[in-house]
């Protein structure tokens, strides 16, 4: 008949003096003839009045149980008596130990090999975070050495026929990055948005006929569109903030927003769709749904929702980098500045110089 060790308090055995080993008597489980197991299952808690004193070798630690440590103290397993003699108790010994059993491993041999594998993909994944940024670091090192030796790196934009060197991972700081790839998708965007739209006042001017007014002048502006506004947005206001942000240069910020702001009006212009200017927006749009014109009233529509949602982002986009602005310093006293140093060092402001120098010393000649 099993005992509660938590009442035979009179007997020497140790886990019935100290059953949770809060006392300095625990020291001496180490030198007695009993030795005391407990195992943790899927919960944090073991009962402690299931545990036994087991004096046959059918319990959960049977290896221990006469053979040089005398007895020991086993949890639930197959054959553990209790108190309690329901008809439950062949399920809970089988749960034990099917749960404990060294066949699948074990609970905390299992529990140990996903920790250690964690730990393992863990280290792999920042040893190749590492490795790739070495690399990087390699390779804007390199990069920056040419330069400053004067080796102009390859033309590689545009594509088809590159005159500049265009490379935001090996020229624009790491933190911004983000911030310079997604106004370049945008301005890509524009170019697109642009063929868009002229392909859009092209059906209007087929399909419009007599109903629609000055189809063909909203057609050719949209048609000039395509090289005027792609390259004055690429040189004036992309390019700038790409210097800006790659040089942390306050001259290229402010022609950022200057060029940037006009660009920013001109998505909304494009939005309203004005007669003869060039874009299939609204105000073309209506007029072509009036007059039941309803495949170039749909490519209007869908013209006009582009250009309000290029609106919206550049707005966006301007105003993360003037906060970007603000919060590194700059002013416009210093964007002065480094433009009347830059000019002083260019070619043109080097012979204004020399022509201002040559005039002055010429009309003082006399006076020598």
């Amino acid at each position: 008949m099993a005992r509660d060790p938590f009442k035979d308090q009179d007997n020497d055995d140790f886990f019935a003096k100290d059953p949770f080993m809060d006392s300095s008597a625990n020291s001496a489980l180490h030198n007695g003839n009993s030795e005391r197991h407990l195992i943790d299952d899927d919960s944090d808690a073991v009962p402690l009045h299931s545990v036994r004193r087991s004096e046959d070798e059918d319990g959960f630690f049977s290896g221990m149980g006469r053979g040089g440590f005398g007895s020991a103290y086993s949890p639930i397993g197959a054959g553990a008596d209790t108190k309690d003699d329901g008809s439950d108790q062949a399920s809970k010994n089988a749960y034990a130990s099917s749960r404990f059993a060294d066949g699948d491993g074990g609970y905390l041999k299992s529990g140990g090999n996903y920790l250690a594998d964690s730990r393992e993909a863990d280290l792999r994944r920042r040893e190749e975070a590492l490795e790739a940024r070495e690399r990087e670091l390699r390779t804007r090192e390199a990069h920056v050495q040419s330069m400053a030796s004067g080796v102009r790196p390859a033309l590689n934009f545009p594509p088809l026929y590159p005159i500049m060197y265009h490379a935001i991972d090996m020229e624009v700081p790491i933190g911004d990055r983000r911030t310079v790839r997604t106004i370049f998708y945008l301005w890509l965007a524009l170019e697109a948005l642009l063929v868009f739209n002229c392909v859009a006042c092209l059906v209007v001017m087929i399909t419009g006929g007599k109903d629609l007014s000055n189809t063909g002048a909203t057609f050719g502006s949209s048609f000039v569109y395509l090289f005027t506004i792609s390259a004055g947005s690429f040189f004036l206001w992309y390019r700038p903030v790409y210097n800006a942000y790659m040089k942390d240069s306050s001259m290229f910020f402010y022609l950022f927003f200057v060029f940037n702001g006009f660009h920013i009006l001109f998505d909304a212009y494009m939005a309203v769709g004005v007669p003869s200017a060039g874009s299939a927006g609204m105000i073309i749009m209506i007029q072509s749904l009036s007059s039941g014109k309803k495949a170039a009233g749909a490519l209007c529509g869908i013209s006009f929702s582009l250009w309000v949602l290029h609106f919206l982002a550049s707005l966006f986009m301007y105003m993360k980098v003037r906060r970007h602005y603000s919060a590194r310093g700059h002013t416009f006293a210093e964007a002065k500045q480094q433009a009347y140093a830059g000019f002083a060092q260019s070619g043109a402001g080097q012979a204004a110089v020399s022509t201002a120098a040559g005039a002055y010393i010429r009309s003082n000649t006399g006076n020598f």
